[in-house]
């Protein structure tokens, strides 16, 4: 009777010790976010769905399931959110009436919100630059400088904020406010006097990721020449970084 009762103990423990492994070992993934979205179009009636945020993928699961998509993060060119309840999915599809044009996908939260946690999960899933136009600056500001950004047509004053990792945006226009990553976001700066300053960035140009966006700005104040050439070697080196060779 001894005998048997440790052998069910014996059993019993290693039954328990295999299923805390395999828990230990099971992936965690986050959990899914999911909106009602209305899907605007430019010259069609706007669709009607719920939007699905996962750890892997973007899916529209529209009322028409003809016209319902799912995007792994690897699918998806770029992403932008316009505002906390407005964000823009470019993919690598086809738009046939715009004579093969890569194909995005505007869509507008019927309630709640698209977080920063929600876009950070999302921006480290694609791991290439997105554009983000609603912040907050929690980092210590190195520089800030008074400009107007221009436009093709007139443009917009606000302010120029640089921390050690960030550049920030900030204008009461909300559609052109705008962060960017230094080491992910900004290809180069450029100024060809005290009173201009231009940030080459990696914005929405479509299939031309290898060709930066330039947003030219007149500054209100004179340039710092030391903290200009300061600025200018530190993304010289990490973009040197980012272009070296694997495992250099």
């Amino acid at each position: 009777m001894k005998a048997k009762f440790l052998l069910l103990l014996r059993m019993g423990l290693q039954m328990g010790l295999m299923g805390l492994i395999g828990m230990i070992g099971a992936p965690v993934g986050f959990a899914e976010t999911s909106f009602d979205v209305v899907l605007k179009k430019k010259f069609w009636p706007d669709g009607r769905g719920v939007l699905v945020v996962s750890d892997d993928a973007i899916e529209f699961r529209a009322k028409d399931d003809e016209r319902s998509r799912r995007w792994s993060y690897e699918d998806i060119q770029y992403f932008d959110r316009v505002s906390r309840q407005e964000i823009i999915v470019l993919t690598y599809e086809d738009s046939g009436w715009k004579l093969g044009r890569d194909r995005q996908f505007r869509f507008v939260l019927s309630e709640g919100e698209f977080t920063d946690a929600l876009f950070d999960q999302v921006s480290r899933g694609i791991g290439r630059p997105v554009t983000n136009r609603v912040f907050e600056v929690r980092e210590a500001v190195e520089m800030e400088l008074p400009v107007k950004h221009l436009h093709a047509l007139g443009g917009c004053e606000g302010t120029l904020l640089f921390t050690k990792n960030q550049v920030y945006y900030r204008t009461s226009h909300a559609r052109d406010a705008r962060q960017w990553q230094l080491r992910r976001d900004v290809d180069s700066v450029w100024s060809h006097d005290r009173y201009h300053l231009e940030l080459h960035v990696y914005d929405n140009n479509r299939r031309e990721f290898s060709r930066a966006k330039v947003y030219k700005f007149d500054l209100k104040r004179p340039l710092d020449p030391e903290w200009y050439r300061g600025l200018k070697l530190r993304l010289y080196e990490l973009n040197a970084r980012e272009r070296s060779p694997i495992g250099r």
